[in-house]
């Protein structure tokens, strides 16, 4: 394999690993990073990623450039993933040895703030966001009721999306919810 479509988006495999994989979208600037564990491959890591975080992470692919996603998993549970949102230089990191880029990554989640835990995080600007994905596929963490909602603008379509501290957020659920930040 040497391209792979996902998301709809074409991505190259960049290194030779065949159970640690890369993939590097040129287009959009984006790189995923399987990471399996005892044993597990990274089509393992893809097939036990549940279809509401899997959708989120295929939405911020497709809207937003310059982001790493590392995906992993264990034997037997569902897989988690981490969303880089600010890292320079994303080609080049893609093009590194993978223990590199794990390490990069490692090293940029140990430094952030914020508790660590989280089975779905995105970490950006050196702080760690949860991101909660329920049945409908809302991602609740952080509501409106923290914010000056004289910031709030809806568009054509009703939609309000909010930038607020950097962030993106967005009503399309019941309540104002965290979306992708790009």
């Amino acid at each position: 394999m040497k391209t792979l479509t996902l998301a709809g988006i074409e991505f190259i495999k960049v290194g030779t690993g065949k159970k640690k994989i890369k993939l590097y979208d040129a287009e959009g600037n984006n790189l995923l990073v399987f990471r399996p564990f005892d044993g597990l491959t990274w089509e393992d890591v893809l097939n036990q990623l549940m279809d509401k975080p899997w959708e989120y992470i295929a939405g911020l692919l497709n809207e937003c450039d310059g982001s790493v996603v590392e995906i992993s998993a264990i034997e037997g549970t569902t897989s988690d993933f981490r969303i880089f949102g600010d890292i320079e230089h994303v080609k080049e990191l893609a093009h590194k040895p993978f223990h590199e880029v794990i390490r990069t990554l490692d090293e940029i989640a140990e430094n952030a703030e914020g508790r660590k835990g989280w089975k779905y995080k995105m970490i950006i600007e050196n702080e760690i966001i949860a991101i909660h994905t329920n049945e409908a596929g809302e991602v609740a963490e952080r509501t409106m009721d923290k914010y000056d909602a004289g910031k709030i603008e809806a568009d054509e379509n009703g939609y309000v999306v909010a930038h607020i501290n950097g962030d993106i957020q967005d009503n399309r659920a019941e309540n104002l919810q965290w979306v992708k930040v790009c």
